[in-house]
């Protein structure tokens, strides 16, 4: 990779900022942008994380495997679902199915808003079922690299690409700008949106859980219906969800477990 030292160097300056926020933290207890700091850290540092892992998506099979991933739906579902949803389609369904994708965005603002109301434990355990989410995603791009259904087949794309309105528009010029090939299996937005939904269905009220529910089955819908992603990446965002959320589950119970004093 000829932009290894970069990463590399890009890689040493997000763990020292970590280690420096948590330093910040420990040598000046009690101050709060010093906490926020250390809390928020590992949000600051994921848009470079994302951006590295992008770069690296090629580095085991050198290709992109869409051709292989697209034959095996076609083959499964009698054609490629992107083609087959988009026929049932019209521009008010998509812009909600679509405004559903953009709220994944206010994810990242979750962590954040917990902290500041008092709820730090609960942030915490958010913030790190999310990371172990996205990151093991990060890792999935590299063991299959798919440029994505709109790249890949840019004639049907151009056929049978939903219409809608302002959101959609926005949308489109996002994922233009900021959303590189190689960043699709497994969905880091299923993914993110579903261990949003696990983590905190049972500490919200219950007009803000249907809220949750309504918006994570809409991005999931909407990921293959605007030809983001292959209903294989959804599956694999999902799966990447469901064993994260076990995992936090399970160390956050050990951590909160009581220690029994051994008798001297």
């Amino acid at each position: 990779m000829t932009d290894c030292p970069a990463l590399l160097a890009g890689y040493a300056a997000a763990a020292s900022f970590v280690l420096a926020a948590r330093w910040a933290e420990r040598r000046f207890p009690g101050n709060r942008p010093a906490a926020l700091a250390r809390f928020a850290a590992p949000l600051l540092v994921l848009p470079f994380v994302y951006s590295a892992a992008a770069d690296t998506v090629l580095v085991l099979h050198g290709r992109y495997l869409d051709d292989t991933v697209s034959a095996w739906e076609t083959s499964l579902f009698g054609g490629l679902p992107n083609v087959l949803t988009g026929a049932v389609g019209f521009p008010p369904l998509t812009e909600l199915l679509t405004l559903c994708y953009f709220s994944f965005y206010g994810c990242f603002l979750i962590p954040v808003l917990l902290y500041t109301r008092g709820r730090r434990a609960l942030g915490e355990r958010y913030l790190f079922a999310a990371m172990l989410t996205l990151l093991t995603c990060y890792l999935g791009f590299m063991a299959v690299p798919l440029a994505g259904p709109a790249a890949a087949a840019p004639e049907l794309y151009a056929a049978y690409r939903p219409s809608g309105y302002v959101i959609t528009t926005l949308q489109g010029r996002i994922m233009a700008a900021f959303d590189p090939p190689g960043t699709c299996f497994p969905s880091p937005h299923v993914a993110g949106a579903w261990i949003t939904l696990l983590c905190l269905r049972r500490h919200v009220t219950r007009n803000q859980r249907v809220a949750l529910w309504a918006l994570t089955s809409g991005l999931t819908a909407a990921v293959v219906y605007d030809w983001y992603h292959y209903v294989s990446d959804v599956a694999a965002g999902l799966a990447v969800a469901l064993a994260a959320h076990a995992v936090a589950k399970r160390l956050s119970v050990r951590r909160e477990r009581p220690r029994i004093p051994v008798p001297a």
